[in-house]
């Protein structure tokens, strides 16, 4: 009779994970997987490979910081979520006033965290970032520190940004997914990848997929960035480029959501 409780618990467990299977099967790492975390960045990879972040200075804070993102996600009542390295997380510093305004009351969360490529962003899906919730619309906007991280040529960025699409789809079936150009920089010979990289981007638009190239915003005639949209890195955005990114995006968003 023991042997038979254990047997149907486990075809319980198993039909479970079928039916559950958009639950990540990870958890929190253990204590041995986290210290080797904080020891140091993950293997080098494809730009469709997943990977943790690591923070040089602060080499204990990304992975609590992902985290901290799954906890206040699975509170749930998030119809907007946005998805992303620092310039997304910019919408909780420079871009802070316009969120309050515009997207809180969309019911929108920002999980984006500085320094993150396409890896990280798939680490964090694998790793529960987008667990138990199915907003309207997903904003993704990641690449550019694939760049600045030499992870990936421009061909490889795009498929990791293709697989990043991938997995939030298999997450979140029900979501659309906004996603949005990599945004010009200071830098011209960066800036002319940028440019490379989102026309293969808007090729993935397909499905709920809807892609959406912001750069001519952000650029005057010359192809050159507008500096008053930028900090003085000309990569991070000033509270002016979060106004233009709001204007320019929200009719989009809308659309979408309905």
């Amino acid at each position: 009779m023991k042997q038979t409780f254990k047997t149907f618990s486990w075809c319980q467990a198993v039909l479970v994970s079928v039916l559950l299977s958009s639950i990540s099967v990870y958890a929190e790492p253990t204590a041995e997987e986290t210290a080797k975390m904080i020891a140091g960045p993950a293997p080098k990879g494809k730009a469709w490979e997943p990977a943790w972040g690591f923070w040089k200075d602060a080499p204990k804070y990304w992975l609590p910081t992902h985290f901290g993102f799954v906890k206040e996600s699975k509170k749930g009542n998030v119809d907007v979520l946005f998805f992303g390295d620092s310039i997304t997380k910019g919408w909780s510093g420079a871009g802070k006033e316009i969120w309050e305004k515009n997207y809180k009351p969309l019911k929108g969360l920002n999980i984006g965290i500085g320094g993150d490529t396409t890896r990280q962003t798939l680490w964090r899906i694998d790793h529960e970032a987008l667990d138990g919730i199915q907003p309207k619309v997903v904003v993704l906007m990641i690449g550019v520190n694939n760049i600045f991280t030499g992870t990936g040529t421009d061909e490889e960025i795009a498929k990791g940004v293709a697989e990043v699409l991938k997995q939030i789809q298999a997450k979140c079936p029900k979501s659309k997914i906004l996603l949005l150009g990599v945004l010009p920089l200071g830098n011209e010979a960066q800036s002319a990848r940028t440019k490379i990289i989102n026309g293969m981007l808007a090729k993935l638009e397909a499905g709920p997929v809807k892609f959406m190239d912001m750069s001519g915003k952000f650029t005057d005639a010359n192809g050159k960035v507008l500096p008053d949209l930028y900090s003085k890195d000309q990569v991070h955005l000033a509270q002016p480029g979060y106004v233009v990114w709001d204007e320019t995006m929200m009719p989009v968003l809308k659309e979408m959501m309905k």
